[in-house]
C-alpha cells in the first residue's frame, strides 16, 4: 500500500464521516484524488493498475491450483517474495512480473489483440 493510500485511509478513520463499507471507502478515495487534481488521479490510477496486476497473478495461480511454493519453483522466484507481492508489501520489477506471468501461462495484451487489417493500417497512416 502506498503512502498516499495509507494517508487517506488513516485520515478517513479519524473523521466523523466514516465510510460504511469498502465500496464507500473507494468512492471517497476517488473523490479525494479528484480534488487533488491530476497528480492525485495519476497516483490513484497507478495504484489501481498495480493491484489489478497483482490480483490477476493471484487469480491465475489459484485457477492453476498451485500454492505459492509451486509457483515459486516454476518461476524461479522465492516463495517469500511471492507472498510479499500478493500482499502488496513489495513492488516487483518488470522482470519478476514477467517470470510470474510466464510461469502462469498469461499472455501479454499485444498477443491477444487482433492486428489491424492492412487496408485499415494504410488508411490510418495516411490520416495521421
Amino acid at each position: 500500500m502506498t503512502v498516499w493510500l495509507k494517508r487517506h485511509i488513516v485520515t478517513d478513520m479519524r473523521t466523523t464521516e466514516k465510510p460504511d463499507d469498502f465500496g464507500d471507502l473507494l468512492l471517497h478515495i476517488e473523490r479525494e484524488a479528484e480534488e487533488e487534481g491530476p497528480a492525485g488521479i495519476a497516483d490513484l490510477r497507478a495504484l489501481q493498475f498495480k493491484y489489478h496486476l497483482i490480483n490477476t497473478l493471484i487469480r491465475q495461480r489459484r485457477m492453476c491450483g498451485w500454492t505459492q511454493q509451486q509457483l515459486a519453483e516454476r518461476a524461479g522466484i522465492g516463495q517469500a517474495e511471492i507472498s510479499k507481492i500478493e500482499r502488496g508489501r513489495t513492488s516487483p520489477t518488470i522482470d519478476t512480473y514477467a517470470r510470474l506471468a510466464t510461469a502462469l501461462g498469461l499472455e501479454p495484451l499485444w498477443r491477444r489483440a487482433k492486428p489491424p487489417r492492412r487496408s485499415q493500417a494504410r488508411r490510418r497512416a495516411v490520416t495521421l
